[in-house]
């Protein structure tokens, strides 16, 4: 097995901004801590859909997030973060508990494509 797909990310922040009375747009929200949600298309190997296998998603700055497989049909494509007011880049990697020769030693796939991120 070896683990080739790159997966696509998608980007979204979403925050709850003030809502006017008067009809017209409400005031922006300050700046701050936002809520970013990232997802991406599957990889469909085994290996990845396994246990010992899932993703990894990397944000400049921060902690890595690890996603792995624990049940049902594919590991997890998305996750929720909480992230400070700044300029970030995410990629995703996808990794399975066995390498190419089918061995232990593991394996991980190319980074996603990088996606820039700003948080106001």
């Amino acid at each position: 097995m070896r683990i080739v797909d790159k997966a696509a990310v998608l980007i979204a922040a979403g925050w709850i901004a003030g809502c006017g009375g008067g009809g017209g747009v409400g005031p922006s929200a300050p700046p701050g801590p936002r809520s970013v949600s990232v997802s991406w298309a599957p990889n469909h190997e085994k290996g990845v859909n396994s246990a010992g296998g899932g993703y990894r998603v990397s944000i400049t700055g921060q902690p890595l997030i690890t996603l792995p497989y624990t049940s049902g049909p594919a590991a997890p494509t998305s996750t929720t973060i909480t992230l400070p007011q700044g300029t970030y880049t995410v990629t995703v990697t996808a990794f399975a508990a066995l390498d190419p020769q089918g061995g232990s030693t593991g394996s991980i796939s190319a980074p996603s494509q990088a996606v820039i991120v700003s948080v106001p």
